[in-house]
């Protein structure tokens, strides 16, 4: 079995990026798509829901539970760096971690000024490498025993600019995000839909029904609804060539498609969407403001978010227009 998860991180501020995460596990020992094992139960010996006084696990949860401003960056930077070692992928430095997971990113990042690496800045940002990379070793053993192997790791990072050019389009935010999910969605699809799939998403910008959206995205195949409501809609997606099977070829699983308003809560693979995501939103915040502090250093850093949004423009406001800076490349049009 795939167990997939998808989340976002920076829906709603006014500065800064929007982040669209996707994990997926390779879950041995699994007979059918019905049953969804939890994986928390399968890596306990090593990574727990609640956060560790020891440290011998590692915290994977909502990001929102991970991370905060008191907190820091330390626990969720650990969980997400020890994942990506584990499952072999390089994860030495953010430049790493944004070609390997978001290489689409790169270019549409370039083209902001803020997002460029100081010259001065540290990575890992509040971790040391090596106990890392000996935790990362440890986790990789673990996995598998476990049968539970990360085998896709991946982000749509959509800054400033590019996002403002989406929304000109359809001028629906939850539109936009839908379909920077759906990307992900595609992908796992074409490349996992027939290997037993499960797919959890959260909650998508307060949609409730996404049955005419998946049918019109994912034409080829067949859709069947099997719940849409109190915030759990759940789809099943037969594979296009299913009905080309001859008697005698094993059957192709139907694919499995979840959005649960929470959806961190209940599978493992969300939780890591989310927090890839919110890493990833963080490290680039933290250039975001060091440009701005590079040019103005009595400028408070700010995570975008609305209201402290508004102060920290004011107080760039007469230093962007001397620079040239065009609200469309630095605000959020929603």
């Amino acid at each position: 079995m795939i167990l997939a998860g998808i989340d976002e991180a920076g829906y709603g501020p006014l500065l800064g990026p929007l982040v669209v995460g996707c994990c997926a596990f390779d879950v041995g020992g699994v007979e059918s798509t019905d049953e969804v094992p939890c994986l928390w139960k399968r890596l306990t010996k090593l990574v727990s829901r609640n956060r560790s006084k020891t440290g011998r696990k590692l915290h994977v949860n909502d990001s929102k539970q991970v991370y905060s401003p008191a907190i820091g960056l330390q626990e969720l930077e650990r969980s997400i760096l020890c994942v990506m070692l584990a499952s072999g992928r390089a994860a030495g430095s953010l430049k790493d971690i944004l070609q390997t997971v978001s290489p689409d990113a790169v270019a549409d990042l370039a083209e902001h000024p803020w997002y460029s690496a100081p010259c001065d800045e540290r990575f890992p940002v509040e971790q040391e490498a090596l106990p890392l990379t000996l935790f990362a070793n440890a986790l990789r053993v673990e996995m598998e025993r476990a049968q539970a192997h990360c085998v896709h790791l991946a982000a749509k990072v959509i800054p400033e600019k590019k996002l403002n050019r989406m929304l000109k389009q359809t001028q629906n935010k939850a539109g936009v995000l839908f379909s920077t999910s759906a990307c992900h969605l595609d992908f796992l699809l074409k490349t996992y839909g027939d290997k037993g799939l499960v797919i959890f998403c959260d909650r998508q910008g307060g949609r409730e029904h996404y049955g005419s959206l998946l049918r019109l995205m994912f034409e080829e195949w067949p859709l069947e609804i099997v719940r849409e409501e109190d915030g759990h809609a759940e789809y099943v997606l037969r594979h296009p060539e299913s009905a080309k099977r001859r008697n005698g070829e094993a059957a192709i699983s139907p694919v499995r498609i979840i959005f649960r308003e929470k959806g961190e809560t209940h599978c493992m693979s969300v939780a890591l969407a989310s927090m890839l995501s919110k890493y990833l939103r963080e490290c680039l915040m933290r250039r975001f403001n060091a440009f701005w502090q590079g040019h103005l250093p009595e400028v408070s850093p700010t995570a975008g978010y609305y209201n402290d949004g508004q102060r920290f423009l004011r107080e760039i406001d007469i230093k962007r227009r001397e620079m040239g800076i065009e609200d469309d490349v630095l605000i959020r049009a929603r």
